[in-house]
């Protein structure tokens, strides 16, 4: 059954307008990604760049810990797996942190944790497949698996911190494994819009004129249906046509060019590469790597837009297994910073804002320190873990 879009206005009297009306030709279509899709989107330098920009820059010193113990523990033992979970997870739409130790079978339920022997091992999304999915609709699980394979080991849920990005409907939940739906999924469309221009630029710029052959008995060739000879001989000779070579005819074949300008390169290029900070979030000028343009642009904007971003794959995406993964090891919640991407000079405007709001709340009988460890200006001591014994560093 074919779908179109329609405005409920039709001309009655011209119906090569009503063929030619977009809104009734074109209809709405996302392609499904390939596992090989995606590795070999990922392996590109604009995947990675993407993946960096987004998984590197949102776990990129942006936590604020309960304890300084906290802070040690998860910078020493856990920061370079959920790093590796969180860009798994923007690739591939998953990435999983599978807690353990030594002689553990990783069928079992995890049970209490000793954080100074466990260990934590990160695989991304293309080798995931979940196994006995809930289909209760009570069950706190309902649509999640019950257990996890990994090339052929199955693993138990509770040993998994489950990364996933954006979540698809839940029709289509099992082609996705119940994961999530990949970064590059959502901007395929612009990614191969990027790489027809990227790949046309060359090409266009150096053949910058049309060549028009005149030969000697063409027509009675296609008449006779022996131009096949023809075709592999201008395809040869379009192959050697460049700036730098030379084209070599037949002395009684013709050549004639028509020198052409190119034009509006630069706005299409311009036009896929805003196209692609749009629907990936990332201002162009971070995309690019390049200052503001226009006059009396500051960049305000761009990094408040940027920050956005990133706080938005903070709390929808990370913030929740970060803390289930610190939980599930004995360890206090997680928050993420609010003074984030700034400059070293206005770090310290905010550090003495900070500190100066703090000193009113300390004469208002608050708790300044509280506030003051939320905003990520000092760590809070350990004191109370210190009295209870708790305490061995």
């Amino acid at each position: 059954m074919s779908h179109t879009f329609t405005d409920g206005i039709k001309n009655v009297f011209n119906n090569l307008i009503n063929r030619r009306n977009v809104t009734a030709n074109n209809i709405v279509d996302s392609p499904r990604l390939s596992v090989e899709q995606m590795k070999a989107i990922y392996r590109s330098g604009l995947g990675s760049k993407i993946i960096r920009i987004k998984a590197g820059q949102a776990v990129n010193d942006t936590i604020t810990f309960q304890s300084s113990q906290d802070s040690e523990y998860y910078k020493q033992k856990l920061e370079p797996a959920v790093k590796k979970a969180a860009k798994f997870m923007i690739g591939f739409g998953r990435g999983i942190i599978v807690i353990h130790s030594r002689g553990d079978k990783l069928s079992d339920p995890l049970g209490k944790v000793d954080n100074t022997l466990a260990k934590v091992s990160v695989f991304s999304g293309d080798m995931v497949t979940a196994h006995s999915i809930s289909l209760d609709l009570l069950d706190p699980r309902y649509l999640k698996p019950e257990a996890y394979i990994v090339r052929g080991t199955t693993i138990h849920w509770t040993r998994v911190i489950d990364f996933t990005y954006v979540d698809p409907v839940e029709m289509d939940l099992p082609s996705y494994q119940y994961g999530g739906i990949s970064e590059f999924e959502l901007i395929y469309n612009q990614i191969i819009n990027d790489g027809i221009v990227e790949r046309a630029s060359p090409a266009i710029i150096e053949k910058a004129s049309n060549f028009i052959y005149k030969i000697e008995g063409f027509k009675d060739a296609l008449r006779q249906k022996k131009d096949t000879d023809l075709q592999e001989y201008i395809g040869a000779t379009e192959d050697m046509r460049s700036i730098y070579g030379a084209v070599v005819i037949d002395t009684n074949d013709d050549v004639s060019s028509i020198n052409q300008q190119i034009t509006n390169l630069a706005d299409v290029d311009q036009i896929t590469l805003r196209r692609l900070a749009m629907v990936t979030g990332i201002p162009l000028s971070v995309l690019v790597g390049e200052s503001v343009k226009g006059l009396n642009a500051t960049g305000d904007n761009e990094t408040k837009i940027y920050q956005d971003m990133l706080r938005g794959i903070q709390s929808d995406y990370l913030q929740r297994p970060i803390n289930e993964l610190m939980m599930k090891l004995g360890f206090g919640q997680v928050t993420f910073k609010a003074n984030q991407g700034q400059t070293p000079a206005e770090k310290i405007a905010f550090d003495k804002m900070a500190l100066d709001n703090a000193f009113l709340m300390f004469q208002m009988g608050e708790d300044g320190s509280a506030y003051l460890s939320k905003n990520g200006i000092i760590e809070p001591d350990n004191w109370e873990k210190y009295w209870d014994g708790e305490e061995t560093n």
